[in-house]
């Protein structure tokens, strides 16, 4: 079926895109077949096996261990990995050029905008085909963001949710009260971190905000009750009275100096941002970052504890993780969702969890021990508030055009958090421009 041209305009907004995002057009496929299961979608073992390629942005050994198992079980199947760099503008690239690896374990946001561009085909005839296939057994948010169009485009592996770190040594320290697991406000978390902060001896109460991730301020804004988008990413949200008093919140704690360190104060202790590395170098009484940041902190030589992430007008965080999906452009479409059947089933998702150390997006899977997220260490750690976060945490938005959108957003922010701009003057300005780049399908 002949592609409809892509315009340079459309070419270039898609391959800057920093949600990897491609702006492509193509005729819709028809619906797949109802696949058959087990063995039964396989080639006879006597016939040439029939490649399957799986593009993914990590070498994950976890889905090394699955793809042994798959062989084993469909011998009329091969499934090559392949471990893509600068996967952001190469998905784009490739999806532009029909050159797409059979199955794509996509972004959030390149899964959705992949899916409008019927890069990708729609799964729900193959989840109906299969007996066994719970839909319920997903944690809701992760189930039912990757529908576009009454399509569904992907289906969810691992997801890493943020939470609050603490460092209970430097609490202990300052004789400041830890942190309540059930309820942790904002006004908590900066009471707590004023109390413990030292800039003089480089402590502070809490980390910094890395300005240049704009991602990382959309939680503060859903944690106020706010959004940057409405819920079908067709208006921008960031003018709303909650986004922007969630962003200047945030942006006057980060300008005071006394509660987390500036970009400036980072530079003289040898990092930027995120890099810095403060909470496992023990100059940090608190992070709100990743669950994948547990590695670091093992061997940390202090004692550590998790929280949900603060909360005002509602409970909120980010959750990270990716969709396996299947391009419009395989021939072995039926061989293609037998192993992203496989790769996603309970056992595929722990597989790859208990590598990645984070939950699946599946319950069952959680509840296979050992727990992936949790890490030996000779202390408590309430570790069950990493997989609980999946129950009310969301995944980032996925609007069209999100590259362009971003950059008007960040420009924004780093305004704010420089200082040079407040919040209620400049995102007024910005909102509309926003609104006209995402709704422009």
């Amino acid at each position: 079926m002949p592609k409809k041209a892509l315009s340079r305009r459309d070419f270039l907004r898609m391959a800057g895109s920093t949600a990897a995002i491609g702006m492509l057009a193509a005729c819709a496929p028809g619906a797949p077949p109802q696949a058959e299961t087990g063995a039964s979608a396989s080639a006879p073992p006597t016939a040439e096996p029939v490649t399957i390629r799986y593009g993914r942005h990590d070498p994950a050994a976890g889905v090394a261990v699955t793809v042994d198992a798959f062989h084993e079980e469909h011998l009329g199947i091969k499934v090559e990995v392949e471990q893509i760099g600068e996967f952001h503008a190469k998905i784009p690239t490739m999806a532009a050029a029909g050159t797409l690896p059979d199955v794509v374990r996509s972004w959030e946001a390149m899964a959705l905008d992949l899916g409008r561009n019927n890069q990708f085909i729609d799964l729900q005839p193959y989840v109906d085909g299969e007996a066994d296939f719970d839909p319920e057994d997903f944690y809701e948010n992760w189930w039912n963001y990757p529908i576009v169009d009454g399509k569904r485009v992907g289906i969810p592996d691992a997801a890493a949710p943020h939470i609050t770190f603490y460092n209970a040594d430097l609490f202990d320290a300052a004789g400041v009260e830890y942190p309540n697991k059930d309820n942790f406000t904002w006004t908590d978390f900066e009471e707590k971190a004023r109390a413990m902060s030292d800039p003089d001896n480089q402590i502070w109460g809490s980390e910094t905000i890395p300005v240049g991730w704009h991602m990382f301020s959309v939680k503060q804004v859903w944690q106020n009750g706010g959004a940057f988008y409405d819920p079908d990413y067709l208006e921008c949200w960031l003018d709303k009275p909650e986004t922007i008093e969630g962003i200047q919140f945030w942006a006057d704690m980060l300008l005071d100096g006394n509660v987390m360190p500036s970009p400036s104060q980072i530079v003289g202790i040898g990092g930027g941002g995120v890099a810095a590395e403060l909470l496992a170098a023990g100059k940090l009484g608190m992070q709100r970052m990743g669950s994948w940041i547990t590695g670091s902190l093992i061997d940390a030589g202090f004692r550590f504890n998790i929280v949900p992430e603060p909360s005002r007008a509602r409970q909120d965080t980010i959750t990270h993780g990716a969709f396996n999906a299947i391009a419009a452009t395989s021939d072995h479409e039926n061989e293609a969702w037998t192993w992203l059947n496989y790769n996603t089933s309970t056992q595929g998702i722990y597989n790859y969890a208990s590598e990645a150390n984070f939950p699946g997006t599946r319950r069952s899977s959680n509840a296979i021990e050992p727990f992936p997220w949790v890490a030996q260490v000779d202390f408590d750690v309430d570790w069950d508030v990493i997989p609980e976060a999946l129950n009310y945490g969301h995944i980032l938005p996925g609007p069209a055009n999100e590259g362009e959108a971003l950059k008007l957003i960040g420009d924004a922010l780093e305004k704010v958090y420089s200082g040079t701009a407040k919040a209620a003057d400049i995102f007024p300005e910005v909102a509309p421009k926003v609104t006209t780049v995402i709704s422009d399908i």
